[in-house]
């Protein structure tokens, strides 16, 4: 099983935010981490409203991110993420 599919099963059980919203994280490198985010939003039922997002912990914010109406369409996505995460934690540790 692969680490978004993972990750969207983990969603399931996360802590609501305030605004009904989800996030669970799929990778960490650092302060830098890249996670799935349920938003609210999603009206119907079998419509899927994620984002995958590059967050830093440091300042406390997005640093990119992408819409995802599709696990498998996604894979690519989450893997370039991945790769900005572990490179931005390995210049800021310099």
């Amino acid at each position: 099983m692969s680490n978004l599919y993972k990750a969207y099963l983990a969603l399931t059980i996360a802590t609501q935010k305030e605004d009904g919203s989800r996030t669970t994280c799929i990778k960490r490198f650092g302060a830098f981490e890249v996670r799935l985010v349920e938003l609210v939003t999603s009206q119907k039922a079998d419509a899927l409203d994620l984002w995958i997002e590059l967050y830093s912990h440091e300042s406390q914010s997005s640093l990119d991110s992408c819409s995802c109406n599709d696990l498998d369409e996604a894979e690519p996505l989450l893997e370039h993420l991945i790769c900005s995460a572990r490179e931005l934690n390995e210049t800021s540790a310099t």
